[in-house]
C-alpha cells in the first residue's frame, strides 16, 4: 500500500579491528552502538527539498537543481544517487543522538538510513549497502563500508572482504570509548599513510597482513571468550597501528594514561588514527571523574559503548 511518509533510524558504529588493512581487502571487526540517526521522509506535493535537523540549519533545495553540499553532503549524494526515482519533493528531518565531530559512523548511518527511507517510500528495491558504499566511497574516495554494515545489520560483526561474508558475534559489555578530543580526517590520514610507506609498499602489505592475522584471532577471542586472548589482540593491533604511524604521542599518552589510572586491560585507537577514539577493554571507569579527563585534553570525553543488536529499521 503507497504512503506518503516513512521514518527510519539506524544505529552509528565503531570500527573494533581490522582499521587500515580492511581497504587492502583483510578482515574486519565492526559493532553497532546504541546511538542512532532517525530519518523521517515526507512526501510533498510541490518539487521542494526540505532538509531539517537537530544538528545543523535548515537547508532548501529544489528537485531539478539537487547538488552536493555541506553540511548535508551524504544526505543530498544519496538524493542524488537515486534522483530518477524521486518522483516528487520530500521534507526530510532528521534526529541525531550522535555528535558528528565524533565520528562513530554518523555519516554512514544517515546513508543508511536515507537510503533505506527512500527505499520504503518510493519502493526502489535497491541494495541499500551496495548503495551506500558507493556514495560513501564517491565522497571520501576510499572506504571499506563496514560502518554502513553495521546500521544496516546491527550487532558485533566480523566481515571478510575476499569472501564477502559477514559473520554475527555476541555483544559484550566490557569495552568503552575515550576520545582523544580531535579527530584528523579519514582522507587525510590514508594519505598520509601512503607517503610514509611510499618506499616501502611491501613493508606496508606485510603490516596490513599482520592486521588480518590479528583480526582472525581476535575473533576467535572473541567467539570463545577468552578475555585475555583478546587483550593482547588489541595490544597486538595497536602496535601495528603504531607502526603506521597512525598513533601520534597524545594518542600514546592516553593509553598509558588508561592503563595507569583506569586499569584498563587493553587499549588500542579505533578509527583511522591520528586522534579518534581509543577503544578500551575493562578498567575501574566508576571512580574516574569528567574532570581527569578533561585535563588530558579540553575536548576529551568518556564514551560508553553500548552495543545495538538492532540494525535499520522502520519507526511506527
Amino acid at each position: 500500500m503507497a504512503c506518503d511518509w516513512v521514518k527510519v533510524r539506524a544505529p552509528g558504529s565503531v570500527m573494533l579491528f581490522g582499521e587500515h588493512a580492511v581497504l587492502a581487502g583483510e578482515a574486519a571487526m565492526v559493532t553497532a552502538i546504541d546511538q542512532y540517526i532517525t530519518v523521517t521522509l515526507e512526501k510533498r506535493a510541490d518539487d521542494v527539498i526540505e532538509i531539517i535537523s537537530n544538528t545543523f540549519p535548515p537547508y532548501t533545495t529544489h528537485l531539478k537543481e539537487l547538488t552536493i553540499a555541506k553540511p548535508y553532503t551524504f544526505v543530498l549524494a544519496c538524493l542524488v544517487q537515486q534522483k530518477q526515482k524521486i518522483t516528487q519533493g520530500l521534507t526530510i528531518r532528521i534526529a541525531s543522538d550522535l555528535d558528528p565531530t565524533l565520528g562513530l559512523g554518523s555519516s554512514a548511518a544517515v546513508t543508511v538510513a536515507l537510503l533505506s527511507a527512500l527505499d520504503a517510500l518510493f519502493q526502489l528495491q535497491i541494495d541499500v549497502w551496495l548503495n551506500a558504499r558507493v556514495v560513501i566511497h564517491n565522497l571520501q574516495g576510499r572506504g571499506s563500508g563496514m560502518d554502513a554494515l553495521a546500521s544496516l545489520q546491527g550487532g558485533v560483526l566480523y566481515y571478510s572482504p575476499q569472501t564477502k561474508q559477514s559473520v554475527a558475534l555476541a555483544p559484550r559489555s566490557d569495552l568503552h570509548l575515550l576520545y582523544c578530543g580531535y579527530k584528523t580526517a579519514t582522507a587525510t590520514v590514508l594519505q598520509q599513510v601512503q607517503n610514509t610507506f611510499s618506499n616501502a609498499e611491501g613493508v606496508l602489505n606485510a603490516i596490513y597482513r599482520a592486521i588480518g592475522e590479528t583480526v582472525q584471532l581476535a575473533c576467535s577471542a572473541w567467539q570463545h571468550e577468552d578475555k585475555a586472548l583478546l587483550a593482547h589482540c588489541m595490544e597486538i593491533h595497536q602496535g601495528l597501528q603504531h607502526a603506521l604511524h597512525v598513533s601520534d604521542a597524545h594518542c600514546d599518552r592516553l593509553s598509558h594514561w588508561l592503563k595507569e589510572h583506569v586499569a584498563v586491560e587493553a587499549v588500542k585507537i579505533s578509527g583511522s588514527g591520528l586522534g579518534d577514539c581509543l577503544l578500551a577493554l575493562g578498567g575501574d571507569w566508576q571512580k574516574i571523574r569528567s574532570e581527569e579527563i578533561t585535563a588530558l585534553h579540553p575536548n576529551a570525553r568518556y564514551i560508553p559503548l553500548r552495543i545495538s543488536t538492532t540494525g535499520v529499521s522502520l519507526v511506527q
